[in-house]
């Protein structure tokens, strides 16, 4: 076989090799994009992660979930669970990109998700927000005794209990106050550490210490209330008319138990801001003015000397010390 002869068959069969390997990426190029493809339509991810809600259980969590996806799925967008019950963890979800719709804490979006759009808020009794209040197993006292008590209490961004004293005490006494247990993993959680006397306190929602026999002995009144948990969009798969069938579908949302549907208001996003204006040290102050008693007398006023009058007792709250950060 002559030299030329071996030259063009080794051409030939470089060729073909060429050929082929081109070839072979060319379908694995195919075979990756069309994954990719069947993954960005796949169902959409809906994580739960809310420990100040009042849900009693872990199993409560997931049925409310699960009760939210299937509406979702009926309304024609398609849609898998998953729930969590440490921060780290969701957040840990987030960076790899897998959560795009969550039911999130609103001390949490507060604090961490300030860039979440807002879809709805959950309600309770047909209400956005509940009624907060500091319980005790003790049988008297006030707040007031509560200083240096044990007090039990949720951490929804992890380690911090700014809320505590910035909202639902107004900015009108310090989380020092109390002694702080190791923050608890959930409401639930939180309320059984007073039941058990392992805790002396703990503020929580109304409907989260039913039935449990401990005392209020604070009441955070209209403006220390926290919202129910906030609906939120967190991943880029969620365009805006999928934002928009998301709305409209939690609206009709129906469910038995403590958080009971959605709703698809400008309010909902407002609560959260609230929240996170008064996290940053900044709570809206009611200052109560005491006006002194009228003097009735029928010698003209001109023949008196005005009483000295002694000053009126302020509230409680202006005599405690004034909150962290405020600069």
């Amino acid at each position: 076989m002559s030299h030329h002869t071996l030259a063009g068959m080794t051409r030939r069969t470089l060729g073909r090799a060429v050929g082929q390997a081109i070839g072979l990426s060319l379908l694995t190029g195919l075979l990756t994009l069309a994954g990719e493809a069947r993954a960005a339509d796949g169902p959409l991810q809906l994580a739960f992660y809310a420990p100040t809600a009042p849900l009693p259980s872990a199993e409560a969590r997931y049925a409310f979930t699960e009760k939210l996806a299937a509406a979702l799925s009926s309304s024609g967008v398609q849609v898998q669970t998953k729930i969590f019950a440490r921060p780290q963890d969701f957040e840990a979800a987030l960076k790899k990109g897998i959560i795009d719709l969550a039911v999130l804490d609103p001390v949490y979006a507060a604090e961490r998700g300030a860039s979440y759009p807002v879809l709805a808020i959950a309600t309770a009794a047909g209400e956005a927000y509940l009624r907060w209040g500091l319980y005790t197993h003790e049988t008297s006292g006030s707040i007031l005794d509560m200083a240096g008590k044990r007090l039990a209490w949720v951490a929804p961004g992890g380690k911090d209990a700014s809320y505590i004293g910035n909202v639902l005490l107004y900015g009108e006494l310090k989380t020092s106050f109390f002694q702080l247990r190791p923050a608890a993993p959930d409401m639930a959680a939180a309320v059984s550490e007073v039941v058990l006397r392992r805790a002396d306190c703990v503020f929580a929602p109304e409907q989260a210490v039913v039935g449990k026999s401990l005392r209020k002995v604070y009441d955070a009144g209209e403006g220390g209330r926290i919202p129910n948990p906030v609906l939120v969009q967190v991943g880029s798969r969620v365009t805006d008319a999928i934002a928009a069938q998301v709305r409209k579908a939690a609206s009709g949302f129906n469910a038995t138990g403590l958080l009971d549907g959605f709703r698809a208001t400008a309010a909902a996003a407002e609560s959260v801001r609230s929240i996170r204006s008064k996290l940053r040290g900044r709570p809206e102050r009611n200052l109560i003015l005491a006006e002194p008693s009228r003097l009735n007398t029928q010698v003209q006023s001109s023949m008196l000397s005005p009483p000295e009058l002694s000053p009126a007792t302020l509230p409680y709250r202006t005599l405690l010390a004034p909150p962290e950060g405020i600069p």
